[in-house]
């Protein structure tokens, strides 16, 4: 089922979740909302379908960093 799904994993220190979608404009969405609506402040990573770093958000910006996937393959 997850081989097609792109993953959002909220980490919260102390515990993690996980959301699917196989759309990651929903899930860079709902991450945005989540951020600015929470009182305690997860760092989000989102992960493509094979489990490539796609996109982060840490604990203080509230701003997508998006992966360079020059540097990550080398290239």
């Amino acid at each position: 089922m997850s081989a097609t799904l792109f993953r959002l994993v909220a980490d919260y220190e102390t515990a993690k979740s996980e959301l699917f979608s196989s759309d990651p404009a929903v899930l860079r969405l709902f991450a945005r909302d989540h951020y600015r609506a929470a009182t305690i402040k997860p760092a989000f990573t989102l992960l493509t379908p094979d489990g490539q770093l796609l996109a982060s958000m840490d604990y203080w910006s509230g701003q997508w960093v998006e992966e360079d996937t020059d540097q990550a393959t080398g290239a």
